[in-house]
């Protein structure tokens, strides 16, 4: 994969959607919302716009003790304290070898460039402790409220793929665009987790499910495996290095009912990072990132997903956004799903056109819901079927329960949404 190009539409895949992550999809800085009992569970129903054609429950949600040990996660990884961080083992015991993270300034600094839309020095040009303070701040409550919808996705891709209404197993590519800062491969790892529990039946049973027969190569290729391939056009790397490893290491503090590692190593996951500006790949390197072009035997892409980020796509350029969309239409296998998170109401309407005086066409607005709809259900007929559709929806934390000190200005919030979720025919 080539690195993406310098160049004035460096935002296109992330950038822009930060400052919706910070000011549009939960309280404002300062504002307390009050817990409402289990608010990790509860959520809005859909509105009557919208019941006819929502075909899938995504109303799940993960155990309070697993939510524990995912925002663990981000603190093990992301946050020095008096243990050290290796890439190949997660973190290990020892003396720290980092300076401290200023959490309180770098926040401060993030937020001033997301009010400014300055995205180039919030992400694209941010130093590695800028990023690690805008995962820390902004991730890790937003894998929390990825986490039960990811569970309910591939609850369904499974059932699909075993062709059963029990919840078998299966294997996964899931890409996610604009996923550098590590939200969904964390949620996508407890998800995973909860689910193959579940299967397993024993959650601290780390070894239980191994198989020792002599076609081992023969069950590998058959047995339950997540490969996540995050794609962003910032260099995330080093914060997704740290977080897939953390997610597989023993030494992370967690509960008896669900211990550490959050996703043990024969759940069989596997993360990649790739920066890269999708509006602009080529065909080569958009089939490779669907693993279109490899073997019958590699883990098919069962997921796509754009979580706050298709908005800015469409604004940078409503032309190349379509296409990027038409293009993965053409390569995605039938079955698969393509999911759809972004910032509610008027954050999401795109202004074209002009409205200063000229005779170019008048400035209209537009929802984002209308363009996606337009290019998957009109553009592109009869290839994609709407399942789920929620023009507001909200996730909740147990603010009561949940422990999270990373530093002044760094807590959880809630997180409203729209939602679309579209499968491939």
């Amino acid at each position: 994969m080539a690195p993406a190009k310098s160049n004035t539409s460096r935002k296109s895949s992330t950038q822009a959607p930060r400052s919706d992550k910070k000011k549009n999809s939960g309280p404002t800085p300062g504002s307390h919302r009050k817990p409402q009992g289990q608010q990790q569970q509860q959520q809005k129903q859909p509105g009557p716009n919208n019941e006819a054609q929502n075909k899938i429950d995504i109303s799940n949600s993960i155990p309070l003790s697993l939510q524990q040990l995912l925002l663990n996660v981000f603190k093990a990884a992301l946050l020095p304290s008096n243990t050290s961080f290796s890439k190949e083992k997660g973190i290990e015991e020892g003396p720290a070898e980092e300076s401290q993270l200023d959490t309180k300034t770098l926040i401060q600094t993030l937020k001033s460039h997301l009010y400014n839309r300055d995205f180039e020095s919030a992400f694209a040009d941010a130093s590695g402790e800028l990023l690690r303070a805008y995962a820390l701040r902004w991730s890790a409550a937003r894998a929390l409220g990825y986490a039960g919808l990811f569970k309910s996705l591939l609850g369904v891709l499974n059932q699909e793929q075993c062709g059963t209404q029990s919840e078998g197993s299966g294997r996964h590519h899931i890409v996610c665009i604009g996923g550098g800062a590590g939200a969904e491969i964390v949620a996508l790892a407890a998800s995973w987790r909860d689910l193959m529990d579940a299967q397993s039946g024993d959650p601290s049973d780390a070894l239980g499910t191994l198989s020792l027969d002599t076609a081992k190569a023969e069950e590998e290729q058959s047995s339950p495996s997540l490969s996540i391939t995050a794609v962003d056009i910032g260099d995330w790397s080093a914060v997704v290095d740290r977080l897939s490893s953390t997610v597989l290491s023993p030494n992370v503090p967690s509960s008896k009912s669900h211990p550490a590692p959050l996703l043990p190593t024969h759940y069989n996951l596997a993360v990649g990072f790739n920066r890269l500006n999708v509006l602009s790949l080529s065909e080569p390197e958009l089939k490779s990132l669907y693993h279109t072009t490899q073997s019958p035997s590699s883990t098919p892409t069962t997921l796509v997903t754009l979580m706050f980020t298709l908005n800015e796509l469409f604004s940078t350029s409503m032309a190349k956004a379509t296409a990027f969309l038409l293009r993965t239409t053409d390569l995605l296998q039938p079955g698969t799903i393509f999911l759809v998170v972004d910032s509610p109401g008027s954050y999401s309407t795109l202004k074209l056109g002009k409205s200063d005086g000229s005779d170019a066409p008048q400035e209209r607005q537009y929802p984002m819901k209308f363009l996606l709809d337009h290019t998957l259900l009109s553009v592109a007929k009869a290839k994609w079927e709407k399942i789920y559709s929620q023009d507001s929806r909200w996730w909740r934390r147990d603010a009561t329960r949940l422990w999270y000190d990373v530093g002044e200005g760094a807590g959880l919030e809630d997180m409203r949404f729209q939602i679309h979720i579209y499968r491939r025919l």
